[in-house]
């Protein structure tokens, strides 16, 4: 009878033995085809990444240390919404470190950049003023406009020296359907003047150089034939515009990133006579009506004070489409990286925790990129945020529709807006750089001098 309870007892213990096993199996090691089952259970979990449920965590090694470079390899065909907007984050991140004293978007290369002899440009004077598609200007509620600059990474720079895409005949010739190589990054960053006493300690700022404002033509304007600069200007970062390639995304991944406290979205629903918020915002007066932001000032700008470069009317600024759009599963995605990003930013008192991605817009088939493309033609091939702008760098289009998203502006049609003594443009892959068309409407414009005395 003590034999029978003792094999009893025996057998219950195997059968408790063999369920907890199974009840502590972790499901990463059921979900690996060829799992070794004697491992212990909770080893096996550890050794493989957390799955990125909802587009919720990032890396908490980004925040540890420098930041990975960016790999334009790590989108490929099988990638999902949230690795596009988790890349733009990462481009943001490491852009902003600082590098010997600067941030690294800074270390790289003017727009000016792309011919034989000015290829070693890094001077970042600002010298844009005028918003995107008008001849407009952002104002900020001190009366000073919105300066910006473009800049471009090594990798952009060598495939346009490489195939002298400088020359407008060479680049006339170019093969339509060729691109820009993975790694190609193109930016264009923009900065509120700093007024004294004004509380800046959200924001990131610097001295920069700046370009004046002068009369041209009737029209407060930058004199590009004679640009006078004013030094040592205090500045602060309120937009940074990301245009980057992955493998396989000849046509970029356009990412944009804004401080938090610029403007605010609209309302769901808002009425033209209802204000967008009851609250002052950097950009924008409260209580100012839906019929009131983004109005494109282009023709009506004046000097209000010229020696002190202030402007009227002043630009009250909204956000039109909150997280450019898109499905709510592209909204929540966004919404989910900011609020990681901004936990592991405020852990560091990083000042970077005051900003955020706005969104990202891609083709959901990047094999269908092709000249002569316009997605107010085609646009059933963009992904990500379908109505993204920049508040401070597309103030005025995000409300117009045929313009209110990247690839309205940038797109692969021909060019037949230009000079009477130029010859058009035909539709290529590669129009969708501006810093290319400028270049060959334009012709090639000389970097300013940076004054002695910096």
């Amino acid at each position: 009878m003590k034999l029978f309870k003792h094999l009893c007892c025996l057998l219950l213990l195997t059968i408790c033995l063999i369920a907890c096993k199974k009840t502590t199996k972790s499901d990463y090691e059921t979900s690996v085809e060829g799992a070794n089952v004697e491992k212990n259970a909770v080893t096996i979990a550890t050794s493989f990444p957390k799955p990125n449920i909802g587009c919720k965590e990032v890396p908490e090694s980004w925040f540890s240390g420098n930041v990975p470079t960016p790999d334009p390899s790590s989108i490929n065909k099988n990638s999902t919404n949230c690795d596009f907007h988790l890349l733009s984050w990462q481009y943001f991140l490491w852009l902003t470190e600082e590098v010997n004293g600067q941030l690294r978007f800074e270390t790289m290369f003017t727009n000016k950049a792309i011919t034989p002899e000015y290829k070693n440009d890094t001077y970042h004077v600002l010298d844009v003023v005028e918003q995107a598609l008008s001849k407009g200007m952002l104002v900020d509620q001190n009366g000073r406009a919105v300066y910006s600059s473009i800049i471009i990474d090594s990798v952009f720079q060598n495939f346009v020296l490489k195939n002298k895409l400088y020359d407008r005949e060479t680049m006339a010739a170019f093969d339509p359907n060729t691109g820009f190589p993975p790694g190609s990054l193109s930016l264009k960053t923009s900065w509120k003047i700093v007024q004294e006493g004004e509380d800046t300690s959200k924001l990131y700022t610097q001295k920069s150089d700046i370009e004046l404002l002068t009369m041209v033509d009737g029209q407060p304007r930058i004199d590009k034939d004679n640009p006078q600069i004013q030094t040592d200007v205090e500045v602060a970062l309120v937009g940074l515009h990301i245009a980057f390639v992955p493998d396989g995304h000849d046509e970029f991944v356009w990412a944009t990133f804004e401080f938090d406290g610029n403007a605010p979205d609209f309302p769901e629903n808002v009425g033209l006579n209802t204000p967008v918020s009851p609250k002052d915002w950097l950009l924008y007066a409260a209580n100012t009506t839906a019929r009131d932001v983004n109005t494109d000032n282009a023709g009506i700008l004046k000097f209000a004070d010229q020696s002190k470069q202030t402007l009227t009317p002043i630009t009250q600024v909204a956000r039109q489409y909150k997280n450019g759009g898109g499905t709510p599963k592209n909204q929540t995605h966004i919404m989910n990286l900011n609020a990681s990003v901004k936990e592991q930013l405020t852990k560091n008192n990083s000042i970077w925790k005051n900003y955020f991605e706005v969104g990202a817009i891609w083709f959901n088939n990047p094999d269908l990129l092709k000249p002569n493309w316009n997605p107010n033609v085609v646009d059933s091939i963009l992904t990500g945020s379908l109505q993204l702008s920049n508040s401070t760098i597309e103030t005025f289009t995000q409300k117009i529709v045929s313009e209110n998203e990247c690839f309205s502006c940038h797109n692969t049609q021909a060019v037949t807006d230009v000079p009477p003594t130029l010859e058009m443009l035909g539709g290529k892959n590669i129009n969708l750089s501006h810093v290319l068309l400028k270049n060959y409407i334009e012709g090639t414009e000389a970097p300013p001098t940076k004054p002695e005395n910096n």
